[in-house]
């Protein structure tokens, strides 16, 4: 199993969750799948488990990829190590598959020379966020690391600690206020495919900011958003 090509050259595409079409997503193997192929970077989702540690994963439970229904948060990083995932190319649970670190996304990417794009969930608080950017400069140049969340006051918070042209804003349907608040600020914008047409795309770059798209696994779309002058195209398996 291999990705798919697209027929247009384009240095913005990032693996979503890792090459996460190939491999089990928010691991270390689909981390090194997508290091070892032309993604312009890698998309990891942050989480926090109960001993304080920066984990990636998209998941609350271990329901959908580790075949228990157990609180992912309530349990220590040691704990949640051992509960082995399942592999997507085997679909049995693999026991060298497991929640990664922050630290093992940043330092594969450093390696391989990826951007990192961290997807904050709402919810992320002050302090961890703190931790997060830490983690991010003690491993890694923070100009290559970009950081997309829904929560507007977590964004707001970001910025008074990195620049803000590594945020970005996710949003479904862009709207006059959206536009407003993201000029305001400074803030990129991570639009759902369907609402990107070249006028946002336009608009956004007349004052100096970013588009990126919500995950996009068909080819011939994915053409379509490039032609539209989009800053980047988050996938599942397009390269």
């Amino acid at each position: 199993m291999n990705t798919i090509k697209i027929d247009k050259y384009f240095k913005g595409m990032i693996a979503n969750r890792g090459l996460s079409g190939i491999e089990t997503e928010n691991t270390i193997f689909a981390f090194l799948a997508a290091a070892n192929r032309s993604y312009m970077g890698i998309c990891g989702d942050l989480c926090v488990s109960r001993d304080g540690k920066i984990i990636i994963t998209s998941d609350d439970t271990l329901l959908r990829l580790g075949l228990l229904n157990l609180y992912i948060p309530s349990f220590n990083y040691d704990e949640l190590k051992k509960f082995s995932l399942v592999d997507r190319k085997t679909a049995n649970l693999n026991p060298n598959l497991f929640i990664p670190l922050l630290s093992d996304l940043l330092s594969i990417s450093s390696a391989y020379r990826k951007s990192v794009f961290l997807n904050i969930p709402e919810a992320f608080k002050h302090e961890h966020l703190d931790r997060v950017i830490e983690e991010a400069e003690d491993f890694y140049n923070s100009k290559n690391i970009f950081f997309l969340s829904g929560n507007r006051k977590v964004l707001q918070y970001l910025n008074k600690r990195v620049e803000n042209s590594r945020i970005f804003l996710n949003v479904d349907k862009p709207d006059e206020e959206t536009f407003d608040f993201c000029k305001n600020n400074g803030f990129n914008m991570n639009v759902k495919y369907s609402h990107v047409n070249s006028e946002t795309v336009k608009r956004m770059h007349l004052i100096g900011l970013k588009v990126s798209t919500g995950v996009v696994n068909d080819k011939d779309l994915a053409e379509k958003l490039i032609k539209h002058d989009v800053d980047f195209v988050f996938t599942d398996i397009l390269e």
